[in-house]
């Protein structure tokens, strides 16, 4: 059985590591294609551009093959973040295009190369950090691993949220990544007006953008609410 990722960055060098023994570098080769393909804020390349247009490009490529996709937990239709919307507007595609498919929809993945941890390392000597007032459920790169392995093995099809086993908030998230770097700043829990308040400073300093901010909200499984 050969799969076929379609990008490396954090999840995509995960997963080529942990199934390296089944990797094709050549799409037509494959029996199963994963899609890490995803960006979350847009700069050299748009939400429509990454989430949308690269599936529509996928579809007629994966028409007889087993299509694994990763998407993100919360995404909607219309919802005002354009992140969030793209990868609805994904899902649906694959829904209405193909049958053998597994759509997976991850809270916050933690793991070595994360994004978070990188970003709030540029602020690891402030003595004070104002983190968002929202609830989270992170779930490890592994769990992750894990899913799509038994989506393999067992070939199962249709949509899976992916969380972790616990429900921490923003802050919490926060002074762990900053326990990394032998930190402890005080750190200030935040309503989201605050930071559309502060949205036009932040935006400019390249610390939050608007879409960004739109999705400063609960981020947690379903049947965990």
């Amino acid at each position: 059985m050969k799969i076929y990722i379609t990008s490396g960055g954090f999840v995509g060098n995960y997963l080529k590591e942990k199934f390296k023994k089944h990797l094709t570098d050549e799409i037509e080769k494959a029996d199963i294609v994963i899609n890490t393909i995803g960006i979350l804020k847009e700069d050299k390349h748009t939400y429509e551009e990454s989430h949308i247009n690269i599936v529509k490009h996928l579809i007629p490529k994966v028409k007889n093959k087993k299509f694994i996709h990763i998407s993100a937990l919360g995404s909607k239709l219309n919802h005002p973040s354009k992140y969030k919307h793209t990868k609805a507007v994904a899902e649906n595609l694959i829904k209405e295009n193909l049958q053998n498919y597994a759509i997976i929809k991850p809270s916050i993945i933690l793991g070595s190369g994360q994004k978070l941890y990188e970003d709030l390392k540029k602020f690891k000597n402030m003595p004070l950090i104002f983190a968002p007032k929202m609830n989270i459920q992170p779930v490890k790169i592994e769990k992750l691993g894990d899913l799509i392995e038994d989506i393999i093995k067992k070939d199962l099809t249709g949509e899976f949220e992916l969380c972790g086993d616990k429900i921490i908030s923003m802050k919490e998230l926060f002074k762990e990544v900053f326990k990394t770097y032998d930190k402890d700043p005080i750190i200030l829990e935040m309503p989201k007006a605050f930071f559309g308040f502060m949205l036009p400073i932040l935006n400019i300093a390249g610390i939050l953008s608007k879409d960004e901010y739109l999705m400063i909200e609960d981020n947690i499984c379903e049947e965990k609410q």
